[in-house]
C-alpha cells in the first residue's frame, strides 16, 4: 500500500523505514521551509501550499492512507482529504490532541482523571491563581506546547508577573500534581477494532524535554496497569481512533492522573524498535493498513537516551553490547532532538548502567545519574 504522512520529521522517518521493511511505499507533507533531511531518501516530499485537497491527493501519488507524525496539522484539510482516502487517525482525534482545553475537556466527559485546571481569561484571574491553585502553577499555551517551550513553571508572585496575557493565545493553568514518576502508555488499534498495549514506560524529562525511558516501567503492579489499560480503551473506542495513541501520565498514589495524549508514535515508545518483537512504528503501519497487529512483548527490559542539540559526540555505542545508535540526519540546534541511543538487557541494573553510560558520553556532567 502507498501511504501519506503529514511531516517530515523523525517520526515520519523511523515509521517509514519500518513501512518499507513491509512492502509499503511513502510520500510526505512538508511546510514550507521545513527541514525534510530526515525522509528525503524515503519517498516523494510535497510541499503544503495552496494546494487544494484533490490536487494534493494528487500529487502524493494517491496514497491508500494519511497519517501524521505531529498534531499541529489542517484537520479540516485532513478531513477533506477522508472523502478521498482513508485518514488514521482521523481528523476529531487529531482536532481534540491540538487544544490542551479540548483534550482535557474530553478526558473528564470520559471519567478519565487529569489535573484541576482553569482557563487563564483575565489579569484578575491570572493574578489570583495562587489562592486556588497554589504553588507551583503550571501555565501553558493551550496549542503549540510542547518540550518546554510555551509552559512556565510559576513557584512564586514574582514568576507570575513574568507571565503576559495575549488575546491570541489562550493559556490554561494547571494546579500541581503530587506524583512519583511519569509513565506513559502506548497502544495500536486497527481498524477492525484489534488493540495491542505496549508495556507501560517510565520517563525523566529534563527542562520540560524528554532526557531518558526506561520499559517496562519498573515496580509496576497489576492495578495501574489495568488502570492505563481501561483509560486507554476507552479513549481508543470513544474516537473510533486508528494508528498508535500515547497517553501521558502522573503515577500518583491515587492511580494514574492522564497529562496529555498524542495522536501519533511517541518519543518514548523507540526503544521499541530493539526492544519489542513489533515496534511502535511498524505496529502503526499495521494499523493504519488495517493489517494484523504485531506482538507488543518486551524481549528484556530496553531504554533510550535522547540526543539534544549541543550535546557531546557519541562514543562507539555496540549493538553487541546491547547500545543501539540512532541518528536522524537533522542539523543541529539547542535542544532539538537529533537522535536517541537505545539501550537492552536482562535486569534492570544493566539498563541503568548503559543508560548512565550512554548520558555520561553524550551530556558528561550536565545531568544526573539515573
Amino acid at each position: 500500500m502507498h501511504i501519506a504522512i503529514f511531516g517530515c520529521g523523525q517520526l515520519a522517518q523511523m515509521t517509514a523505514q519500518a513501512g518499507i521493511a513491509l512492502g509499503h511505499t511513502f510520500s510526505f507533507i512538508g511546510e514550507e521551509g521545513e527541514d525534510t533531511r530526515c525522509v528525503s531518501d524515503l519517498g516523494a516530499i510535497v510541499t503544503l501550499t495552496d494546494l487544494s485537497a484533490e490536487a494534493l491527493f494528487e500529487a502524493l501519488g494517491k496514497p491508500d492512507v494519511i497519517s501524521v507524525e505531529k498534531e499541529m496539522v489542517d484537520t479540516s484539510l485532513l478531513d477533506e482529504l477522508s472523502a478521498l482516502t482513508v485518514t488514521a487517525p482521523n481528523g476529531h482525534s487529531i482536532y481534540l490532541a491540538q487544544n490542551r482545553v479540548r483534550e482535557k475537556n474530553f478526558l473528564r466527559h470520559s471519567g478519565i482523571p487529569t489535573a484541576e485546571f482553569e482557563i487563564i481569561e483575565t489579569q484578575a484571574q491570572l493574578d489570583s491563581l495562587p489562592e486556588r491553585l497554589g504553588y507551583p502553577i503550571y501555565i501553558k499555551a493551550a496549542e503549540s506546547g510542547y518540550d518546554g517551550y510555551n509552559q512556565w513553571r510559576i513557584q512564586s508572585a514574582e514568576d507570575l508577573q513574568s507571565v503576559t496575557l495575549n488575546e491570541n493565545v489562550t493559556l490554561i493553568a494547571e494546579k500541581h500534581v503530587d506524583y512519583s514518576r511519569e509513565v506513559s502508555v502506548i497502544a495500536a488499534r486497527n481498524a477492525s477494532g484489534d488493540i495491542v498495549y505496549y508495556p507501560l514506560m517510565e520517563n525523566r524529562h529534563e527542562e520540560g524535554v524528554l532526557i531518558s525511558t526506561i520499559a517496562p516501567a519498573p515496580n509496576t503492579d497489576v492495578v495501574l496497569e489495568e488502570a492505563a489499560v481501561a483509560y486507554m480503551e476507552t479513549i481508543l473506542s470513544t474516537l473510533d481512533y486508528v494508528g498508535v495513541l500515547t497517553m501521558e501520565c502522573f503515577d500518583t498514589e491515587n492511580g494514574l492522573v492522564v497529562n496529555e495524549l498524542a495522536p501519533r508514535v511517541h518519543n518514548s515508545g523507540h526503544w521499541s524498535i530493539e526492544g519489542c518483537e513489533t515496534s511502535q512504528f511498524e505496529n502503526h503501519c499495521r494499523a493504519i493498513t488495517n493489517s494484523e497487529l504485531g506482538s507488543t512483548a518486551a524481549k528484556g527490559i530496553g531504554g533510550i537516551v535522547n540526543m539534544l542539540g549541543e550535546h557531546g559526540k557519541p562514543e562507539d555505542f555496540n549493538p553487541q553490547q546491547g547500545l543501539f545508535y540512532h541518528a536522524y540526519g537533522k542539523q543541529e540546534r539547542p535542544r532539538r532532538k537529533l537522535g536517541h541511543v537505545a539501550v537492552l538487557a536482562d535486569d534492570y541494573e544493566s539498563v541503568i548502567v548503559k543508560l548512565n553510560h550512554a548520558l555520561i558520553a553524550l551530556y558528561g556532567d550536565r545531568y544526573l545519574p539515573l
